[in-house]
């Protein structure tokens, strides 16, 4: 796949995203797919991820926190 598979994938899904019909999972599933494509048609515009990893619904010790990061 080169830069210009990708950009019509990207394209094709941005249509999709446009239907009302669509279920809130199919949408979550799309934008994440999008900003996958974006990310590597301009891979200098990614977020660095935390290093830091916390259990679900758990909050991190404000002190804790502090001195991490």
């Amino acid at each position: 796949m080169d830069i210009v598979d990708i950009a019509a994938e990207l394209r094709e899904i941005e249509y999709i995203l446009q239907d009302d019909r669509l279920s809130e999972e199919a949408r979550f599933a799309l934008m994440g797919a999008s900003q996958a494509l974006r990310h590597v048609l301009a891979p200098r515009t990614w977020q660095r991820a935390s290093q830091t990893f916390y259990r679900l619904h758990a909050r991190p010790d404000e002190a804790t926190s502090s001195r991490l990061h």
